[in-house]
């Protein structure tokens, strides 16, 4: 009977914990919607002398020319594995469809 009452204060505890750590996060929180870039920078407390402005990823592809890679095929290697494996498919399937147990 103690431990369910012990059990109980203590989940109560919790609960009366976890709401004032809500509280507290709801009193600051600040919604920026409306608010120009200046403003942003005030409330938060952003030095703009130290933002960097880095370019960005569209202007990083630009300054880049288009890299082509020239593949070598061998076509004689591709054409004797394309074929082999054609005919073992061929052979599973005419395996397959003669199979009959009741013989």
């Amino acid at each position: 009977m103690i431990h369910r009452v012990f059990l109980l204060l203590l989940f109560l505890l919790a609960a009366a914990v976890s709401s004032q750590a809500a509280d507290a996060y709801d009193s600051t929180y600040i919604n920026t919607l409306n608010m120009t870039d200046a403003e942003i920078a005030e409330v938060y407390g952003i030095d703009s002398t130290k933002i960097q402005v880095k370019p960005t990823r569209q202007e990083l592809q630009e300054d880049k020319e288009p890299e082509y890679v020239m593949r070598e095929y061998n076509h004689r290697e591709q054409v004797i594995v394309g074929v082999s494996v054609m005919l073992c498919v061929a052979l599973a399937m005419v395996m397959m469809n003669n199979y009959n147990p009741m013989r």
